[in-house]
């Protein structure tokens, strides 16, 4: 099994205990904030909306990344998805789910925060793989091997690992002329063990630009950390932002899992 990218559960439940901690997750969901933007929408000290984002940091919760002179607070989705398939989704709690689904219908919504570098998907990602980087490289590779599936039965995906290569589902042998199915996005970037950088729409629709990272990072005693970023420029519906999301989180548990299985 993974290392997850938080071995002990008792600071994520801390993290959720506090309904501050909890509001600032509400308010990511929407996409990565500045410290700055995410203490003007509380009532409370900027101070104190650091120390909260420092509980939800060492939990997993929260992931910071800097750009520029900038630093933003990315939701980190992947321990809240490991907790729900350990503890919700064995339970079956149909009536618990329906009594969640009236709650969302009658109780009003924040408006999530205005921000200037709002994207249509703006997601970041990290899950620790129990492999060293070199398997889990191959395992990167092997992309089509343990990436999720979500194209029709007569199709396969097809990738070519290396520098303009082509990602997408195609029916038959794989691109070429006369190849039917679609182009999810092209290689631009590829450094052996450290990085894959794929431009593309990615199955979305619409006149959309995007472009997904993954990065790898020796974590030490043989395990390797993972992070994915997903940006996309366009418009794309809320639903549509959520799905690709929580994909990710699949999409990484997916090849902790492959390259785990190899080692």
């Amino acid at each position: 099994m993974s290392r997850r990218v938080v071995p002990d559960e008792e600071p994520l439940w801390r993290a959720l205990a506090d309904p501050t901690r909890r509001a600032i997750l509400d308010a990511l969901r929407a996409g990565p904030r500045t410290t700055g933007v995410l203490a003007a929408g509380f009532p409370t000290t900027r101070y104190t909306v650091m120390e909260h984002l420092g509980v939800l940091v060492d939990a997993g919760l929260v992931t910071v990344e800097r750009r520029g002179r900038e630093r933003l607070n990315h939701l980190n989705p992947v321990p809240l998805h490991e907790a729900y398939e350990r503890w919700v989704r064995p339970l079956g709690a149909s009536a618990a789910s329906t009594l969640l689904r009236l709650d969302e219908a009658v109780t009003p919504r924040r408006e999530p925060m205005a921000h200037p570098m709002d994207l249509g998907i703006d997601v970041r990602a990290r899950h620790q793989v129990d492999a060293d980087v070199h398997r889990t490289w191959e395992a990167v590779l092997d992309l089509p091997a343990w990436w999720p599936r979500r194209w029709s039965e007569d199709e396969r995906l097809a990738f070519e690992p290396y520098v303009g290569g082509r990602l997408g589902p195609v029916a038959g042998g794989g691109f070429g002329p006369g190849a039917e199915g679609e182009l999810w996005g092209t290689v631009t970037a590829l450094r052996p063990e450290r990085l894959l950088v794929v431009d593309g729409a990615m199955g979305l629709p619409g006149p959309v630009a995007g472009q997904w990272r993954l990065s790898l990072e020796d974590a030490g005693g043989g395990t390797t950390a993972v992070t994915v970023e997903h940006r996309v420029a366009g418009a794309v519906d809320e639903e549509t932002r959520d799905c690709y999301g929580g994909g990710w989180e699949e999409t990484l548990a997916g090849l902790g899992a492959y390259a785990e299985a190899a080692s």
